[in-house]
């Protein structure tokens, strides 16, 4: 009975983070393919005075676009302060990965990381103010597949994010009910949501930014690429070992950290419109 209900809380854990996940995507390509950029409305309506088809190249930090730019800033920064919560909240993790040492730790430290799940909740939605306003800035420069890519990798971030606190909370919930089976599956799963690859392709399309709509510093897009190239050979370390997390995941978290400042740090600067020098 115990291996059965261990097994429908898995599954059901499973199939939701994957409904989650298969929405939000189907949603970005509907968004995508209708090319309807005004019906999101926090990304803004394309300014009228302005032709659909504009061939800006780079932005143009007018008074429109220097708001949208602030307003990413601001979600960036609070994304970063909400994140930096969350990671303090869960602590070090547990000394082992096995599923006695896991369950131990949740247990005992319940209350923290289940306020670091909702920290985690709060940061994604933040994340959000972040991403919408660059679409229309990035669109109105003229480089609107690079604002595609950016809005469809912002998604996939976000959406990882949520099924990793998914399987998160569940693994919480199910620490005290002595089913070592559905506790060592969860600790897999959520060490395992390849969030850092989510973070690779943003990475990767913040550097096109960079390069093509001088949306940053130039530099900026250059450690952006480089980060890209170092979150990509950390999925595959993620893959290929054999604990969910390896010992190199807090300099991972940390650089993460230093490039989403830098990042916000380069959006302010740039709705002064004095991004573009190197």
């Amino acid at each position: 009975m115990a291996g059965s209900r261990m097994t429908t809380t898995s599954h059901r854990t499973v199939l939701d983070s994957t409904a989650i996940l298969t929405i939000v995507t189907a949603a970005t390509f509907v968004f995508v393919a209708t090319n309807r950029w005004e019906a999101f409305v926090l990304c803004g309506a394309p300014d009228p005075r302005l032709p659909h088809d504009d061939r800006m190249t780079t932005v143009n930090a007018d008074g429109t676009d220097a708001g949208r730019l602030r307003l990413a800033a601001t979600g960036g920064l609070v994304f970063v302060t909400l994140y930096v919560v969350h990671r303090v909240l869960q602590g070090g993790g547990p000394s082992a990965g096995d599923p006695a040492t896991v369950a131990a730790y949740n247990v005992a430290h319940r209350g923290a990381l289940l306020g670091s799940e909702i920290a985690l909740g709060l940061a994604l939605l933040a994340f959000l103010v972040f991403l919408c306003p660059l679409v229309p800035v990035l669109w109105r420069a003229g480089q609107e597949t690079i604002a595609v890519a950016v809005l469809a990798t912002g998604v996939v971030f976000i959406a990882m994010g949520f099924v990793s606190s998914t399987a998160e909370t569940a693994l919480v919930a199910v620490a005290d009910s002595n089913q070592p089976a559905a506790v060592d599956a969860l600790n897999q799963l959520q060490g395992r949501v390849p969030n850092v690859l989510a973070t690779a392709a943003l990475s990767a399309t913040v550097a096109l930014a960079a390069f093509r709509g001088r949306l940053v510093w130039r530099w900026l897009g250059y450690v952006s690429a480089v980060a890209a190239a170092v979150f990509g050979l950390g999925f595959v370390f993620s893959v290929v070992g054999k604990t969910p997390e390896g010992g190199s995941s807090i300099f991972g978290i940390a650089a993460f950290i230093i490039w989403m400042l830098l990042v916000t740090a380069g959006l302010w600067r740039a709705a002064t419109g004095s991004a573009g020098a190197d």
